[in-house]
Protein backbone atom coordinates (compact mmCIF):
# COMPACT_ATOMS: atom_id res chain seq x y z
CA UNK A 1 0.00 0.00 0.00
CA UNK A 2 3.05 2.08 0.51
CA UNK A 3 4.11 1.74 -2.56
CA UNK A 4 1.45 2.44 -4.18
CA UNK A 5 0.87 5.58 -2.52
CA UNK A 6 4.79 6.47 -3.46
CA UNK A 7 4.15 5.80 -6.88
CA UNK A 8 0.78 7.84 -6.64
CA UNK A 9 2.53 10.95 -5.54
CA UNK A 10 4.99 10.78 -7.70
CA UNK A 11 3.34 10.44 -10.91
CA UNK A 12 0.85 13.70 -9.65
CA UNK A 13 4.42 15.14 -9.32
CA UNK A 14 5.61 14.26 -12.87
CA UNK A 15 2.48 15.56 -14.66
CA UNK A 16 3.19 19.11 -15.05
CA UNK A 17 5.97 18.28 -17.32
CA UNK A 18 3.89 16.18 -18.96
CA UNK A 19 1.05 18.06 -19.58
CA UNK A 20 -0.69 19.36 -22.71
CA UNK A 21 0.50 23.04 -21.78
CA UNK A 22 2.89 24.13 -24.36
CA UNK A 23 4.95 27.14 -24.07
CA UNK A 24 4.26 30.84 -25.79
CA UNK A 25 5.65 30.58 -29.62
CA UNK A 26 8.52 32.70 -30.81
CA UNK A 27 8.97 33.71 -34.59
CA UNK A 28 11.46 34.66 -36.42
CA UNK A 29 11.52 35.24 -40.53
CA UNK A 30 14.58 33.81 -42.41
CA UNK A 31 15.12 35.01 -46.02
CA UNK A 32 15.99 31.79 -48.26
CA UNK A 33 18.92 32.73 -50.80
CA UNK A 34 19.57 29.43 -53.07
CA UNK A 35 22.74 30.39 -54.90
CA UNK A 36 23.65 29.98 -58.41
CA UNK A 37 26.98 30.02 -59.95
CA UNK A 38 27.64 29.21 -63.30
CA UNK A 39 31.16 29.13 -63.30
CA UNK A 40 31.47 27.21 -60.01
CA UNK A 41 28.66 24.42 -59.96
CA UNK A 42 29.50 23.35 -56.79
CA UNK A 43 28.20 26.20 -55.59
CA UNK A 44 24.69 26.32 -57.81
CA UNK A 45 21.70 24.08 -55.94
CA UNK A 46 18.80 22.35 -57.50
CA UNK A 47 16.78 23.06 -54.98
CA UNK A 48 13.48 24.22 -55.90
CA UNK A 49 10.71 26.46 -53.69
CA UNK A 50 8.74 23.21 -53.33
CA UNK A 51 11.36 21.75 -52.00
CA UNK A 52 12.51 24.22 -49.49
CA UNK A 53 9.00 24.79 -48.40
CA UNK A 54 8.93 21.03 -47.61
CA UNK A 55 12.51 21.88 -45.54
CA UNK A 56 11.30 24.32 -43.42
CA UNK A 57 8.21 21.67 -42.67
CA UNK A 58 10.45 19.29 -40.93
CA UNK A 59 12.82 22.15 -39.68
CA UNK A 60 9.91 23.84 -37.88
CA UNK A 61 8.87 19.92 -36.80
CA UNK A 62 11.83 19.34 -34.84
CA UNK A 63 12.08 23.10 -33.30
CA UNK A 64 8.51 22.61 -32.27
CA UNK A 65 9.42 20.55 -29.16
CA UNK A 66 11.45 24.66 -28.31
CA UNK A 67 8.11 26.11 -29.00
CA UNK A 68 10.48 28.22 -31.89
CA UNK A 69 9.11 28.50 -35.18
CA UNK A 70 10.98 30.11 -38.73
CA UNK A 71 8.63 31.69 -41.01
CA UNK A 72 9.61 32.15 -44.67
CA UNK A 73 9.60 35.63 -45.55
CA UNK A 74 11.22 35.21 -49.26
CA UNK A 75 12.79 32.18 -51.05
CA UNK A 76 14.53 34.32 -54.27
CA UNK A 77 17.73 33.16 -55.86
CA UNK A 78 21.63 35.17 -55.47
CA UNK A 79 24.05 34.83 -57.77
CA UNK A 80 27.70 34.25 -56.47
CA UNK A 81 30.13 36.18 -56.95
CA UNK A 82 32.85 35.20 -59.36
CA UNK A 83 35.33 33.94 -57.73
CA UNK A 84 38.53 31.33 -58.84
CA UNK A 85 38.17 27.70 -58.53
CA UNK A 86 38.71 26.36 -55.39
CA UNK A 87 42.09 25.33 -54.04
CA UNK A 88 42.96 22.58 -52.14
CA UNK A 89 44.64 24.44 -49.15
CA UNK A 90 41.48 26.54 -48.76
CA UNK A 91 38.52 25.62 -46.62
CA UNK A 92 35.12 25.05 -48.02
CA UNK A 93 33.21 27.39 -45.75
CA UNK A 94 35.72 30.11 -46.35
CA UNK A 95 35.57 29.47 -50.03
CA UNK A 96 31.74 29.51 -50.11
CA UNK A 97 31.17 32.06 -47.86
CA UNK A 98 33.53 34.24 -49.77
CA UNK A 99 31.14 34.00 -52.87
CA UNK A 100 28.07 35.12 -51.28
CA UNK A 101 27.38 38.64 -51.81
CA UNK A 102 26.80 40.15 -47.96
CA UNK A 103 25.30 43.79 -49.60
CA UNK A 104 22.48 41.45 -50.42
CA UNK A 105 21.31 39.68 -47.28
CA UNK A 106 18.15 40.72 -45.48
CA UNK A 107 18.19 43.28 -42.82
CA UNK A 108 14.78 41.78 -41.38
CA UNK A 109 15.50 38.06 -41.42
CA UNK A 110 18.03 35.69 -40.36
CA UNK A 111 19.32 34.63 -43.74
CA UNK A 112 19.67 30.93 -44.78
CA UNK A 113 22.06 29.82 -48.04
CA UNK A 114 21.73 26.65 -49.74
CA UNK A 115 24.64 25.28 -52.18
CA UNK A 116 24.88 22.08 -54.30
CA UNK A 117 28.11 21.14 -52.74
CA UNK A 118 30.74 21.53 -49.87
CA UNK A 119 33.09 19.95 -47.42
CA UNK A 120 30.87 20.85 -44.01
CA UNK A 121 27.27 19.62 -44.47
CA UNK A 122 26.87 23.25 -42.74
CA UNK A 123 28.22 26.08 -40.87
CA UNK A 124 27.55 29.45 -39.67
CA UNK A 125 29.52 32.19 -37.99
CA UNK A 126 27.77 35.28 -38.47
CA UNK A 127 25.36 35.74 -41.45
CA UNK A 128 24.55 33.92 -43.16
CA UNK A 129 23.85 30.40 -42.39
CA UNK A 130 25.09 28.35 -45.48
CA UNK A 131 23.49 24.38 -46.20
CA UNK A 132 24.84 22.12 -48.34
CA UNK A 133 22.00 20.56 -50.16
CA UNK A 134 23.82 16.65 -50.37
CA UNK A 135 25.01 16.33 -46.91
CA UNK A 136 26.78 13.27 -45.08
CA UNK A 137 25.87 11.85 -41.95
CA UNK A 138 25.02 9.20 -40.31
CA UNK A 139 21.54 7.95 -39.45
CA UNK A 140 20.52 7.30 -35.74
CA UNK A 141 17.17 5.92 -34.22
CA UNK A 142 14.54 8.39 -33.96
CA UNK A 143 16.25 10.46 -36.00
CA UNK A 144 15.03 13.51 -38.88
CA UNK A 145 13.85 11.75 -42.07
CA UNK A 146 15.59 14.54 -44.44
CA UNK A 147 19.18 14.97 -43.83
CA UNK A 148 18.88 18.89 -45.31
CA UNK A 149 16.29 19.95 -43.22
CA UNK A 150 18.25 18.67 -40.15
CA UNK A 151 20.92 20.16 -41.17
CA UNK A 152 19.19 23.27 -41.71
CA UNK A 153 17.51 23.15 -38.06
CA UNK A 154 21.38 22.34 -37.19
CA UNK A 155 22.95 25.40 -38.17
CA UNK A 156 19.97 27.53 -37.01
CA UNK A 157 20.55 26.12 -33.54
CA UNK A 158 23.75 27.84 -33.54
CA UNK A 159 22.06 31.07 -34.69
CA UNK A 160 20.16 30.62 -31.08
CA UNK A 161 23.72 30.16 -29.48
CA UNK A 162 23.57 26.59 -29.22
CA UNK A 163 27.09 24.38 -29.24
CA UNK A 164 28.21 21.44 -30.85
CA UNK A 165 27.06 17.64 -28.17
CA UNK A 166 28.56 14.35 -28.82
CA UNK A 167 24.58 12.67 -27.65
CA UNK A 168 23.95 11.26 -31.12
CA UNK A 169 20.50 11.67 -30.77
CA UNK A 170 20.83 15.29 -30.03
CA UNK A 171 20.21 17.52 -33.11
CA UNK A 172 23.24 19.64 -32.36
CA UNK A 173 25.28 16.37 -32.30
CA UNK A 174 27.67 16.86 -35.82
CA UNK A 175 27.30 14.41 -39.24
CA UNK A 176 23.82 12.48 -36.98
CA UNK A 177 20.24 13.19 -37.86
CA UNK A 178 19.30 13.08 -34.80
CA UNK A 179 16.57 15.67 -33.77
CA UNK A 180 16.38 15.86 -29.83
CA UNK A 181 17.09 18.75 -27.26
CA UNK A 182 17.60 18.73 -23.49
CA UNK A 183 15.58 21.58 -21.36
CA UNK A 184 18.83 23.90 -20.90
CA UNK A 185 18.78 24.06 -24.74
CA UNK A 186 15.56 24.64 -24.92
CA UNK A 187 16.03 27.49 -22.31
CA UNK A 188 18.51 29.14 -24.02
CA UNK A 189 17.63 29.01 -27.72
CA UNK A 190 14.69 30.07 -26.31
CA UNK A 191 16.25 33.16 -24.68
CA UNK A 192 18.30 34.24 -27.79
CA UNK A 193 15.27 33.88 -30.20
CA UNK A 194 13.43 36.25 -27.92
CA UNK A 195 16.29 38.62 -28.30
CA UNK A 196 17.06 38.33 -31.73
CA UNK A 197 13.05 39.54 -31.96
CA UNK A 198 13.66 42.11 -30.09
CA UNK A 199 16.86 43.29 -31.99
CA UNK A 200 15.14 42.41 -35.97
CA UNK A 201 14.04 45.60 -37.54
CA UNK A 202 10.57 44.99 -38.58
CA UNK A 203 10.07 44.44 -42.71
Amino acid sequence: MARLTIFILLLVWLLPLHSSETVPLISLRVRVHLVQSVANPRLQTTLKEKEVRAIFDEVNSIWAQAGVRFELEAIEDLQALDSAPKRWYIKDRNWVKAAIPTNQLSLTAIDVCFVKDMGPNGFFYGEPVVVCQNPEFHKVSGGARNPVARVTAHELGHVLFLQHRQDHTNLMASGKNGVSLNSQEIKDARKRALEIVGQMPQP
